[in-house]
């Protein structure tokens, strides 16, 4: 059996650079074997490729190689559990985020492409849609678009709940058959249902079947179709009016999508 390995070859062996190791011997997480005093040269026995593979698996495993030290500066067991079960806690947390995070890439997604799914000007369709939840702010006679949205800017801070980037105009559904758009509340839609009142701004969409029309130019408004299919059915008292970004530039203009829920 080989004695002893030059630094070259033990990095080598143990698939990692130089520094690394140096940076292992550094920290007196690896002692050389052997030290020539001449050279200053550091070599390592077959029994320390243990030590270095362990260190390589728990720096695999996320943790820092000060973390190391302290474990094996321990020498037991029970430190490297204490480090294990924290490090687990951690990446449970990060796992959720980034599961979230992904939630969030596959709404937005579907956001910007649902305009090339079902924009048809001035022809009605009927959609089924889950609960959907809504953090709103009344939309005044006076208000401006600016007003407006600054309020809701401002409540959607103080409330910190997560929420989808959507925005739209809960508006009089019966104005809406006669060809007005009236807003009576500005929202957002939030990820999902408020454990908290956020002082009673909140409206929940139910689920179930919704007719939709495209609205384009507010100020001229075109719901025959939809009008004469509410004449033979009950018609709700509000409508929502989903904003669809068509521009990243100016978003005054978006089309809106009208929903009204079919009782």
């Amino acid at each position: 059996m080989q004695e002893l390995y030059s630094i070259g070859d033990t990095a080598k062996i143990m698939g990692i650079s130089v520094q690394t190791l140096r940076n292992y011997t550094n920290m007196n997480l690896v002692i050389p074997q052997h030290i020539d005093l001449e050279t200053g040269y550091r070599y390592y026995s077959f029994k320390q490729f243990h030590y270095i593979d362990r260190i390589k698996y728990l720096r695999s495993l996320g943790m820092s190689l000060a973390e190391i030290a302290e474990i094996l500066r321990a020498g037991k067991p029970e430190k490297l559990l204490i480090h294990l079960e924290a490090q687990k806690k951690k990446l449970v947390w990060e796992l959720k985020e980034m599961v979230e995070r992904y939630e969030d890439i596959e709404w937005y997604i579907d956001y910007f492409r649902y305009l090339g799914r079902y924009r048809i000007e001035n022809v009605p369709y009927i959609l089924q849609f889950e609960a959907r939840h809504l953090m709103y702010v009344d939309h005044l006679r006076q208000d401006t678009i600016e007003s407006v949205e600054t309020r809701l800017a401002k409540l959607k801070n103080k409330a910190n709940i997560p929420y989808r980037r959507q925005y739209g105009y809960v508006i009089d559904f019966p104005d809406f058959l006669n060809g007005k758009f009236t807003p009576q509340k500005y929202f957002t839609y939030l990820k999902e249902k408020p454990e908290d009142d956020i002082n009673g701004k909140y409206l929940n969409l139910p689920a179930g079947l919704y007719l939709c029309l495209w609205v384009t130019d507010r100020s001229a408004i075109k719901a025959e179709l939809v009008k004469k299919f509410f004449a033979e059915h009950p018609s709700p008292s509000f409508a929502v009016a989903n904003e669809y970004e068509d521009s990243l530039i100016e978003y005054h203009h978006c089309p809106y999508e009208i929903q009204a829920l079919i009782t």
